[in-house]
């Protein structure tokens, strides 16, 4: 038991301080990139240009990761969860370390290199998840969990939003990332004295760099999950871009300082942590995983089209932290089901397929985003409401394909 205690710190802590390095770009990119005074670009470059490069510094982050997280997750598989968090704590750190200094000189093709290596070693995440799954044999130990995860996530966007707002407003944006710099090298000395592998009979592995990109097609060879990583990939496409763009979007549409902003910001956070704790805590007594995430997926369409309507900021704000409750009710209600639906020996693979599909969302979500910003800004929540429409449509489908009349808690 001492051992298990040791270990679930272990993931929760490399997850919080993981999350913190994911989530820290969202407060610090919108302002550096579309804001003249922090001096990235010239001050003629057009808004057009700006929301451009910020769509491709979102999306080259997920490249890089539906490339490198399968490949990650069969390591874990076969090597043990431990050395591979080992391997992805050290190549992260050397990643946000470059960002930094890209961001120190004003250097936008070096801050693109640092998102590139960032990106390749941005798995930690998706082995958190295996291990999780390693020690969580049922739905509802698994499913709280992935809500566990979820809660940690939005603490730690609260402080990456704070922290990336007082730092990048006051003093000079490079700073966030020497200190995600610093929580990095962190993680990496609490899971090499803390983390207790979690598996001990090992898969085979062989090296395949496309297995990415092979994993779109192969999740149909696994029974069920087809229909399910589908509507994972469209959820979190339309989640993607009200993640990714709200700073920006409220920028542009409202009158607001950049700490009205980081309020904001941070306070989803805190909506996000209800959400996945008390909130699905909740639903769990009631409803299966599968029908929570169809619950929040409805609940984004309703707010995202809300979100659309708003002529003023107060309204619009609520809108915003009422989308992050919902965000987190479908996020980790869609991976519980999917890990649930998979056999036992292959988690890390399943969650290495997971991350690939959330890594195209968070690929198109950006370029999609940043085309329609470019054109007019408002348009950005009606397309994600349009992603999410489609995703609950996947859903019912796989849904009706799978539902027993036994199944009902109801």
């Amino acid at each position: 038991m001492k051992k298990r205690t040791k270990t679930l710190f272990a993931i929760y802590f490399a997850y919080f301080l993981d999350y913190f390095g994911y989530a820290i770009v969202f407060g610090v990119f919108g302002p550096l990139m579309l804001s003249p005074e922090f001096g990235m670009f010239s001050p003629e470059t057009t808004v057009r240009t700006r929301n451009l490069a910020l769509a491709s510094l979102f999306a080259v982050f997920p490249l890089m990761q539906l490339i490198s997280a399968p490949i990650f997750g069969d390591l874990a598989d076969h090597f043990g969860r431990k050395k591979t968090f080992l391997t992805l704590n050290i190549g992260a750190t050397f990643g946000y370390l470059l960002s930094g200094l890209a961001i120190l000189s004003n250097h936008f093709p070096l801050l693109i290199i640092s998102r590139f290596l960032t990106g390749i070693f941005s798995s930690n995440r998706t082995i958190c998840m295996a291990s999780l799954s390693d020690l969580s044999p049922d739905e509802k130990s698994r499913s709280n969990s992935y809500g566990v995860i979820a809660t940690l996530g939005g603490l730690s966007w609260i402080v990456s939003m704070l922290v990336g707002g007082f730092f990048s407003s006051t003093l000079n944006p490079a700073i966030p990332f020497w200190i995600t710099t610093a929580f990095s090298c962190l993680s990496l000395g609490v899971v090499l004295f803390f983390f207790h592998e979690t598996i001990s009979k090992k898969e085979s592995f062989i090296f395949e760099p496309l297995r990415g990109i092979k994993n779109i097609t192969s999740c149909f060879k696994i029974k069920r999950l087809g229909s399910l990583y589908f509507f994972y990939l469209f959820m979190m496409m339309g989640w993607g871009i009200n993640l990714l763009w709200l700073n920006p979007y409220t920028l542009t549409r409202y009158p607001i300082s950049h700490q009205t902003l980081f309020i904001l910001l941070a306070s989803t956070g805190v909506v996000w942590s209800f959400g996945s704790s008390v909130l699905n805590k909740i639903l769990l007594k009631r409803y299966h995983s599968q029908e929570i995430a169809y619950i929040g997926s409805i609940g984004l369409l309703i707010i995202f089209i809300l979100c659309a309507l708003m002529k003023s900021f107060l309204p619009f704000a609520v809108c915003a932290l009422l989308a992050s409750a919902f965000g987190a009710l479908a996020w980790t209600n869609a991976l519980s089901t999917i890990s649930l639906k998979a056999p036992e020996d292959i988690q890390g693979k399943v969650m290495g397929i997971s991350q690939s599909f959330g890594s195209i969302s968070l690929l198109f979500a950006p370029l999609l985003a940043g085309g329609i910003a470019g054109v007019d800004i408002a348009y950005v929540y009606p397309m994600a409401a349009l992603l999410i429409l489609i995703s609950i449509g996947v859903l019912s489908l796989a849904t009706r394909k799978s539902r027993k009349p036994h199944e009902s808690k109801i």
